[in-house]
């Protein structure tokens, strides 16, 4: 019995997590908001990484960063430039094959709002300017005959990832932070 639960603890450790297709969607606010999600793959998985937010022409033109170590490896911010069929035009989208096993960060945010340098810690266009709300801001690809691009929804599929989830932003850690403390009280 001893043996036989011994075996069945070591095969569950030695299982390896199976890639996967994971989903993540939301709002965005204003037009220099970032959505990061990290995400770890398997040697020699092949990785897809898109957006399909683009709906009734209410969206912002979503772009992706991906980023290894901190510092950007690929980009998408070119409209058609896309992995899923199901995407429309407006949409993001980038492919690569892993070399060896590792973890990545993801990046989307809205398109023109580009990334200063090479890496991630270097910023992005619009981190110095005060925050526009999407409602109010006419994007570079803005059309004024549609009254488009104007809404902030976003939806993130990464295909082949063996884990991912959301990091939250600092103002996000800031109110949860608030909310214990006023519990605490």
């Amino acid at each position: 019995m001893t043996k036989t639960i011994v075996s069945l603890a070591l095969a569950a450790l030695s299982f390896s997590a199976q890639a996967a297709l994971y989903n993540f969607s939301g709002n965005i606010v204003h037009q220099k908001d970032l959505v990061i999600v990290d995400f770890s793959v398997a040697a020699g998985s092949s990785v897809s990484l898109w957006t399909d937010s683009w709906q009734s022409g209410l969206n912002f033109d979503p772009q992706l960063f991906l980023a290894s170590g901190g510092t950007i490896v690929n980009a998408d911010n070119d409209s058609g430039n896309l992995v899923n069929i199901a995407a429309g035009f407006y949409d993001a989208g980038l492919q690569f094959t892993a070399q060896s096993a590792g973890s990545y960060r993801l990046v989307l945010n809205a398109s023109s709002n580009d990334a200063i340098g090479t890496t991630l810690a270097q910023g992005f266009a619009y981190d110095a300017d005060a925050p526009i709300k999407l409602s109010d801001w006419n994007q570079p690809g803005y059309d004024v005959n549609k009254n488009d691009q104007k809404g902030g929804f976003w939806s993130l599929h990464l295909n082949g990832v063996e884990r991912a989830s959301l990091v939250p932003e600092p103002a996000h850690w800031m109110l949860l932070l608030t909310a214990l403390l006023a519990l605490g009280v």
